[in-house]
């Protein structure tokens, strides 16, 4: 080879490698993760666009007509802030910078819910009871969207590999797009989200846009950000060595030490440790408003019920900080199987009701399986949470709840229990009442004869008993059958008799 020869591929390799540095230079500009291509902003509040940039380069950000210019800080962070806009679109939005520009096309204007939780808000839409059905009519209201933000790694009983256990620990967890409803998102979509915002649609008449975050398996700790969790005594057991903290649960921590069982680092991550899917998936939608949030999730919890209770006032008092103090937090009743502690965990969760401001309980005992913790009937649950969104936050008169107790009184007649939220006290097909029990001062638990009498329940009175309490669907696998007129359940309570 000549020296002419050598020295020509010498330049021509040099100038590849500045092409290259350059190329990467010009790609720092990004958006965060929730602006893709058919997203939905949140209407009637301020428009907050954010992302990455090279420290100090400047930014601008074009939407309907107006234009937003910022420079990013030392960190690389930057944010620009539109006006809040009325429902409508497609929209599109332009940002660039001095070497790139994203153009963003197909965006709507109206009512963004957030869907987190568990494996039970996982639950594809596919594999829901009426999910074929549903698919197979292809009905689709195209201003749906649906964001996915699933995992990236599998954390099923498998070991993890050094390239996935750093990823991991970067928070690189969780990932997607938005897309538009049609039969491949809406069947990979959770089912309870997905019935959720098709009934809020057809209400509102306005765009909906679902971002579903949510991982099976996953404690409440989980999603609770790692400094909150430090400021409380109350949850120091599960911070400093947290696959060995009898406040996690047990399979939580075994599975997790399957999943990491090669990891080197004592902080290694996983989406089962305190305050991980937080950081990973909470933490980057806190600049993205939205009208509300609604959750399913406590499978992984219910080995302490007390510590729930504390964990979950926790988790929605510091995501409304971060996402909008007055935001609507709407949660699903742990359905019916045969596991312990079950009946004492549902009872809390309807008493948490009084303890959260702005929040609702949709009940789902009635739907459960008592061999499966995950129920195929999610139609329900999802219109369920929907008629809370569509009383508390839309203000439509909806009835959204079934028979609530109000008190339970000894008379001639036997015990009679009274009732609100209900027009009319009923059974399916008429059927004989079921579900009620009592409870004696000196332990004993009793089956109870009950009927509906004049818009009351009547329970008989056992001779010679000392009734102190009655429980109704108190226990972890019930079939309860006690509605109202709009057919939805009474949740499970005991209540103490006058």
């Amino acid at each position: 080879m000549s020296f002419r020869t050598l020295f020509g591929l010498l330049i021509l390799i040099a100038g590849a490698g500045i092409t290259r540095a350059q190329s990467a230079a010009n790609d720092s500009l990004a958006l965060a993760a929730v602006f893709t291509d058919h997203m939905v902003l949140q209407r009637n509040k301020p428009v907050q666009v954010y992302g990455r940039a090279s420290a100090g380069e400047r930014v601008r950000v074009r939407f309907q007509g107006m234009s937003r210019e910022t420079a990013a800080d030392t960190e690389g962070k930057w944010k620009v802030v539109f006006p809040a806009q009325k429902a409508g679109g497609p929209y599109a939005l332009t940002v660039s910078a001095a070497h790139r520009e994203v153009v963003l096309n197909d965006i709507l204007v109206g009512d963004v819910w957030l869907c987190s939780g568990q494996s039970n808000m996982d639950f594809q839409l596919k594999n829901a009871a009426t999910g074929p059905e549903e698919l197979k009519k292809g009905n689709f209201n195209p201003r749906i969207r649906l964001l996915k933000f699933r995992g990236s790694v599998p954390w099923g009983d498998v070991s993890w590999d050094s390239a996935t256990l750093a990823r991991v620990n970067r928070h690189d967890f969780f990932e997607g797009e938005w897309k538009t409803t049609d039969t491949n998102s809406a069947a990979a979509f959770s089912a309870v989200a997905y019935y959720f915002g098709q009934q809020i649609a057809a209400s509102e008449n306005v765009p909906i846009g679902l971002i579903q975050v949510a991982v099976g398996g996953s404690p409440t700790e989980s999603w609770i950000e790692e400094k909150v969790l430090a400021r409380d005594g109350r949850f120091a057991g599960m911070l400093s060595d947290w696959q060995h903290s009898e406040q996690v649960m047990e399979w939580c921590r075994e599975r997790a030490g399957v999943n990491t069982r090669q990891a080197r680092s004592a902080e290694q991550g996983h989406p089962f440790k305190p305050g991980y899917n937080y950081r990973a998936g909470i933490a980057p939608l806190s600049g993205f408003p939205v009208a509300g949030i609604i959750w399913y999730q406590g499978e992984s919890n219910v080995h302490n019920v007390s510590l729930h209770e504390a964990l979950f006032e926790t988790l929605v008092k510091s995501w409304r900080q971060k996402l909008g103090n007055a935001l609507p937090f709407y949660y699903v009743q742990l359905s019916g199987i045969e596991r312990p502690n079950w009946p004492e965990f549902r009872d809390s969760q309807w008493k948490m009701l009084s303890k959260i401001a702005h929040s609702g309980m949709a009940v789902s005992y009635d739907l459960g399986d008592s061999l499966d913790v995950h129920p195929v009937r999610k139609k329900e649950i999802g219109e369920r949470l929907a008629l809370l969104a569509l009383r508390e936050h839309y203000g439509k008169p909806v009835v959204a709840n079934g028979p609530v107790i109000r008190k339970a009184k000894l008379g001639r007649d036997g015990i009679l229990l009274d009732f609100t939220s209900a027009q009319k006290l009923l059974t399916p097909n008429n059927e004989p009442l079921t579900g009620f029990e009592l409870l004696t001062k000196s332990g004993k638990r009793l089956s109870a004869q009950a009927v509906i009498s004049n818009n009351r329940v009547r329970i008989l009175s056992p001779p010679g008993e000392d009734v102190q309490t009655v429980l109704y669907a108190y226990r972890p696998f019930t079939r309860a059958n006690l509605y109202n007129e709009a057919g939805l359940p009474t949740a499970t309570f005991p209540i103490s008799v006058q």
